[in-house]
């Protein structure tokens, strides 16, 4: 699997908007499914922990791939692998790819609101990242 993160669209072998049945023709069957209630809406989570993946199908996108999470070492944005990195190189690579500014999410997190991306952190290093279709 192509492990290239495509801001706004997905990974190379994943776009968002793919249904549960086309991810299985890629991934096959996830490790762990589990669903969430969110209150307006239900998203089914699947997780391919041994990939380091988990993919959200969110009801109001009509169960297509709508969020990702990566925490693989071998995932590239721009170019640049990013799990691992510190949170100062991190930032400072991201800063300069003209993808807005970046906010605090939480005390572990920050996020890019204009592509949807989240970074998140453990211990000052990147050990996650996050992104979502764009409207």
């Amino acid at each position: 699997m192509n492990q290239k993160i495509i801001l706004g669209k997905g990974l190379a072998d994943l776009p968002f908007g793919a249904t549960r049945d086309e991810v299985l023709k890629v991934l096959g069957e996830p490790e762990e499914k589990d669903s969430v209630d969110l209150g307006d809406e239900e998203s089914i989570a699947w997780h391919y922990w041994d990939l380091g993946l988990s993919l959200n199908f969110d009801e109001s996108a009509a169960y297509g791939l709508c969020t990702i999470e990566v925490g693989s070492p071998e995932v590239t944005l721009f170019g640049e692998k990013l799990i691992g990195k510190s949170k100062v190189d991190a930032l400072a690579f991201l800063d300069q790819q003209k993808i807005g500014k970046h906010v605090p999410e939480t005390s572990r997190g920050i996020s890019y609101p204009d592509v949807e991306l989240t970074l998140w952190f453990n211990g000052g290093e990147v050990a996650e990242l996050q992104w979502s279709a764009m409207d």
